[in-house]
């Protein structure tokens, strides 16, 4: 349930390396997120919100679900991401980490989070949240 991005080149020389990330999307806000082993982030989805996820070190299993109607539809879906991952979650789909290792990871989203604009919900819940991923 989650899109894989592939780089779209990479190129390695005696100065080291560059790999493209992304040339796609655009990214209203950037946030860099660490966790410890054993934490559990997320378990939340967003009505317009696309995120693209950078994973810079560490692995992580990822459960996604769809919502429909403010509620979890179908099974989930479980996928372990590890260190140079990039993948993309859309709207309305319920997504929660589970570090299983120390992980940091750079976070994009599509449309800018604040107070009075969260796009953040929990499946079963009519309300916005405010906590953070």
């Amino acid at each position: 349930m989650i899109k894989f991005i592939a780089s779209y080149f990479s190129h390695t020389d005696g100065r080291g390396s560059i790999r493209g990330v992304i040339q796609s999307g655009k990214w209203e806000e950037v946030n860099m997120v660490s966790s410890q082993k054993g934490t559990v982030r997320g378990g939340h989805y967003h009505k317009e919100t696309q995120e693209l996820f950078v994973i810079l070190f560490g692995k992580i299993e990822v459960t996604t679900q769809k919502v429909e109607d403010g509620q979890l539809v179908g099974e989930p879906a479980i996928v372990i991401t590890q260190t140079d991952d990039v993948f993309l979650v859309e709207p309305f789909v319920n997504h929660t980490f589970n570090c299983l290792e120390d992980s940091r990871w750079m976070n994009l989203l599509s449309k800018r989070m604040d107070k009075d604009q969260m796009d953040f919900y929990r499946a079963g819940s009519i309300k916005r949240i405010a906590d953070t991923c």
